[in-house]
């Protein structure tokens, strides 16, 4: 769904959009990407500057509990995002990924060797740009069966359309889908689970809330700023998605806000709301944004730009649902408080 909607949209808006949040992401890094719904590349994070498709999935699979630090149990059951229970008979030995999120998040596992496969917008790390490619928005099924993954990682609002199609070819397909940064940390410690790699996803999620506890200690008594973001050229996000939350997390409030999903925001409707801040994405294919954003008619006047508050974040950071995610809250709120977050 975001990515379909968003794949068409971005594509249209620029050769280089890559997706959008495709994907926009969360989730990835091609051209003009949005990652949010977003993922893919890194902007890319492509994947996509689209509205979440599946309106039916679950943000947050769940799992059966295994003590702290424990070997996890098998077999074990997992209810995934699209509410599909999901076995493992043992851990993983082949893995692949469908969004750079996923790929990002099993290296933090330390579980990367296991990859035998990822989508093109998988970047990070570097190791993961020497996986065999599995195709971008558009899965190549032939090379995932070939494959002979044990499972795949997919995103249930990104890849809704092949997820489907990999069941009915016998394929096991884990799907994902947080909408929070409380759900992206989960997501992390499910997937650790599932990997038998609890001490990695204990220490994954432990410096991801230690981020978000930073943010939100330094801005707890923080005026709110008014905030516009546009991860994609053009593109916004609007209620129930992590990147609005990142916003208010950061001592800001979204003037995106109001309308749900990701859209494109009337530039007359920007200058109305008067933003105090304006934070864009930075990656590949995005270089021109900043002038793009300072060209536009009637932005001359708007108090982010007469003041100079004007930032750009890696896409990547912000648009991919894996471990770096609260690393871009971080930069957000650097950007929104200066004064506060260093």
């Amino acid at each position: 769904m975001i990515l379909h909607q968003i794949g068409k949209k971005a594509l249209n808006l620029t050769a280089a959009l890559l997706l959008a949040l495709t994907m926009v992401l969360a989730g990835c890094g091609g051209g003009d990407q949005t990652n949010g719904g977003s993922e893919p590349g890194s902007t890319v994070t492509h994947v996509s500057a689209a509205p979440s498709a599946n309106a039916a999935a679950s943000a947050s699979p769940s799992l059966s509990p295994v003590p702290e630090a424990g070997q996890t149990v098998y077999p074990l059951k997992v209810k995934d995002a699209t509410d599909t229970e999901v076995v493992f008979d043992k851990a993983p030995e082949r893995i692949v990924t469908l969004v750079p999120s996923e790929t990002e998040t099993v290296f933090a596992l330390g579980a990367g060797d296991k990859i035998v496969g990822v989508d093109k917008w998988s970047d990070y790390p570097p190791e993961a740009k020497q996986k065999p490619q599995m195709g971008d928005l558009t899965t190549n099924l032939e090379a995932v069966l070939a494959a002979n993954p044990d499972v795949v990682l997919a995103s249930a609002s990104l890849n809704s359309k092949v997820i489907p199609e990999l069941r009915k070819m016998g394929v096991k397909v884990y799907a994902t889908n947080p909408k929070t940064i409380a759900q992206t940390i989960e997501k992390v410690e499910l997937l650790a689970q599932v990997l038998n790699q609890q001490a990695l996803g204990k220490k994954t999620a432990d410096e991801m809330r230690a981020d978000l506890q930073k943010v939100t200690d330094a801005v707890k008594n923080a005026s709110k700023k008014r905030v516009y973001l546009e991860f994609s050229t053009g593109w916004t996000v609007g209620d129930g998605e992590f990147l609005s939350e990142m916003v208010e997390l950061s001592g800001g409030t979204n003037i995106g806000s109001g309308k749900p999903g990701w859209y494109e925001m009337d530039p007359e409707a920007i200058i109305k709301a008067d933003p105090e801040v304006i934070v864009y994405s930075t990656g590949a294919g995005m270089e021109t944004l900043p002038e793009i954003i300072r060209s536009r008619t009637g932005f001359a006047g708007v108090d982010a730009l007469k003041n100079g508050r004007l930032y750009g974040i890696d896409g990547n950071l912000t648009n991919r649902v894996g471990p770096r995610l609260t690393k871009g809250l971080v930069e957000m709120a650097k950007a929104v408080h200066p004064e506060l977050v260093k």
